[in-house]
């Protein structure tokens, strides 16, 4: 099986792309500088647009107008080669310019497939249908749909003029005709794989009948470009699941051949190390730069010149945790017969790229962080093994949002801890669990709402720790010194000590917001359950709703919806808990828990003294701080529309504390929480945190600051 993560890669019709025409040419211009090592020799991970690694593996690609989409395998539930685990299902996301990539949900259910692999997606001009081949495990699964995105519906399995296949890719020619590129078990004694060529009927739902087997004796992971009116097949050769063979090339002037290029090798030698001898294709690269092929891309460059391209899936040499692997993408180069010469694994290149650039996703409020590039993985962190991120807020305010990208390997029996502590004292400011099953297997943002006030130019601390004894956590770490204010640091004695590794930065991200507005974790208060697991949530309106289980942080994923949205991983575009049975909830039609109406949009509020308003509906909201007198009730007063095309309201919040929490202690006195717990500071909906293992004074100094001059304070426990 393979594996693909694309980063940067522009393409026409191939073995894993089809070029659907635009209505219009783009006229933009984007440069590209695609890194496949470190100079180090360490593989660089690729992430989405909100900084979650991607997630789509042995997949493919495919261009519709300027938009570019790429599918593949997730892993990130622990889907693991040859073990009964669950099916992660198939996801799609979709680029711009190949460099920036959307999560887009999934094609194929997490679970709907027993043994899946391989999805290969591409559009049939003629039936306008977008049409999904994969290997199910011992069959092929075939699916369409009307759109590149969304779920794919079944049709029929596909019969092969060729049986025993367990591995494909497909081809769609110049003039429409397609191809599935697949291998047969079908072989004399002694051999494992030949490969075959089989074409398809005019809606590329079943074969024809029509096939020409290339005699080979070990091969898979298929992929087929066509330059010059020759049809170039690479192939991993031999066949090597999860792990690098060779990679092996075969030429043909028409796709039912002949092909030519074989050698019969009398010392070929299986993957496990026994004898071999064989039919071999011609061998272009020992080792498939790391894995095995996974595409053949022509590009077109700005300047209108076509060059090709190599890509191959760079497997985690068969562990567990696959969804780690990487992937090598370079340039082919052929000499002056149109040959095909040996593949360069080279370490980077730039491209000129037609098409309008895209961006990564930032928040209002982002204050810190490291980047996206350059960054490569590594797991450790479990008992007493601790990593943390130093970090210099730029401006005064609330930390809102605070991240460490991550990710579980090898089942780890405790939650993973996100620490915010004062670099100056080691003073622990915030903690956050997050419970093992909601942290995914391939690197994601482990996000947590400290809620502490920070100061412009102070230091401070993100710790990533465990109490695990099995298995561990991971993070991205970049060794070029990426966030230059501050560096990544680790401890061997449980956060004892610590020892600086200079230039090492883990990959992070702060918000800071200018209003000390409290976050609850998990489901927000005052949402209600509509649907379990695999039920429909209705209700009326449009409204948040959350899926997960749980009170924990990470354990819930929210989407807005109208008239209801059903409870399920692919409505949500992902799984906030893996292997847990999940319940979806949904925001009241009104304002926050506990708050009241003051206003309707497009009139003013009327407040007497500090307080911090709600505006917005059904479980989206902006907030302001307000100091006495009225507040226009519109998106302007407010610096944006929490819920377009939704007629929202002003809220007043309550005197005292958040529902659920009950007063510890007046200001200026001594809360005493008992057991290590958060503690809120504040009052008329505006609220500093701390997390307090002993008594702490409820004052403005030792939370930092005041989050509601002018008015008389509490602290709270929830």
């Amino acid at each position: 099986m393979k594996r693909f993560t694309l980063s940067v890669i522009l393409v026409a019709a191939s073995a894993c792309l089809t070029v659907v025409p635009a209505a219009s040419t783009a006229t933009a211009m984007a440069g590209v500088t695609i890194e496949n090592t470190r100079p180090d020799g360490g593989q660089v991970s690729r992430f989405d647009v909100d900084g979650t690694a991607l997630d789509a593996h042995d997949g493919s690609l495919l261009q519709v107008g300027d938009t570019f989409y790429q599918y593949g395998t997730s892993y990130a539930c622990g889907y693991r080669y040859q073990q009964n685990s669950q099916f992660c299902g198939f996801k799609a996301y979709s680029s711009p310019d190949l460099v920036h990539w959307t999560d887009r949900g999934y094609i194929v259910a997490p679970g709907a497939c027993g043994y899946c692999f391989r999805p290969h997606v591409v559009h049939n001009a003629v039936t306008g249908r977008y049409v999904l081949w994969a290997d199910a495990g011992g069959r092929y699964m075939v699916a369409t749909n009307t759109a590149p995105t969304g779920i794919f519906t079944a049709a029929p399995d596909p019969v092969l003029a060729v049986g025993g296949a367990v591995d494909e890719s497909l081809f769609v020619d110049a003039d429409g005709t397609g191809y599935v590129i697949h291998n047969t078990t079908q072989v004399a004694a002694g051999l494992t794989a030949d490969m075959v060529v089989e074409r398809l009927t005019p809606d590329y739902l079943r074969t024809t009948g029509q096939y020409v087997r290339l005699g080979l004796g070990d091969v898979e992971a298929f992929a087929v470009f066509k330059r010059n009116g020759v049809y170039h097949a690479l192939m991993s050769d031999p066949s090597c699941a999860y792990c690098s063979g060779s990679t092996g090339e075969m030429t043909a002037t028409s796709m039912l051949g002949p092909w030519s290029g074989a050698w019969y090798d009398p010392a070929g030698v299986h993957q496990s190390g026994r004898a071999e001898p064989r039919w071999r294709a011609r061998i272009v690269n020992a080792d498939n730069c790391g894995g095995q092929p996974l595409a053949t891309l022509p590009v077109t460059a700005a300047d209108g010149t076509t060059g090709y391209y190599f890509v191959s899936d760079r497997w985690n040499n068969r562990a567990p945790n696959e969804s780690l692997a990487n992937f090598f993408v370079g340039p082919m180069s052929f000499d002056s017969t149109g040959a095909l010469r040996d593949i360069v694994c080279t370490p980077s290149f730039s491209l000129s790229l037609p098409g309008a650039a895209g961006a990564y996703a930032a928040s209002p409020d982002l204050d810190q962080r490291s980047g996206f590039a350059g960054f490569r993985h590594y797991c450790d962190v479990a008992d007493r093994i601790v990593r943390q991120q130093s970090f210099v807020a730029s401006r005064t305010g609330t930390l809102s949002v605070a991240s460490i990208t991550t990710f579980q390997s090898g089942g780890p029996n405790a939650p993973a801890t996100l620490e915010v502590l004062d670099a100056q004292d080691g003073k622990l400011l915030s903690r956050t669990d997050f419970p093992a099953a909601s942290v995914p297997w391939s690197p994601a943002a482990l996000t947590a709402h400290p809620g502490v006030a920070v100061s412009a130019g102070h230091a401070y601390l993100l710790r990533l720790r465990s109490a695990t004894t099995t298995g561990c956590y991971g993070w991205e770490y970049n060794d070029s010194g990426p966030y230059a204010p501050g560096a990544e640091s680790y401890s061997t004695d449980n956060g004892a000590s610590f020892t600086s590794e200079p230039g090492r930065d883990l990959k992070f991200t702060t918000d800071v917001s200018a209003t000390p507005a409290f976050t609850a974790e998990g489901v927000p208060p005052g949402f209600s359950r509509c649907a379990g697991e695999a039920e429909r949530c209705t209700f009326t309106g449009t409204r948040i709703a959350a899926y997960g289980v749980g009170p924990a942080a990470g354990s819930y994923r929210f989407r807005v919806a109208t008239g209801g949205i059903d409870c399920g991983i692919v409505a949500f575009g992902g799984d906030p808990a893996v292997g847990v049975l999940k319940s979806c909830f949904v925001a009241p039609a009104g304002g926050p828990a506990g708050y009241q109406s003051c206003s309707g949009e497009g009139g003013s509020c009327t407040v007497a003294g500090p307080t911090l308003i709600a505006y917005g509906a059904a479980g989206a909201y902006a907030y302001r701080l307000v100091g006495n007198g009225q507040v226009a009730c519109a998106n302007d007063a407010f610096g944006r529309d929490p819920l377009p095309n939704v007629l929202k309201s002003c809220y007043l919040p309550p005197a005292g504390g958040p529902p659920g929490w009950t007063t510890c202690a007046v200001e200026n006195g001594v809360c005493a929480p008992g057991t290590a717990r958060a503690v809120l500071y504040g009052a008329r909906g505006a609220f500093y945190t701390r997390w307090q293992t002993g008594p702490v004074n409820c004052t403005s100094a030792e939370f930092g600051g005041d989050p509601i001059p002018g008015v008389v304070k509490a602290c709270y426990l929830g």
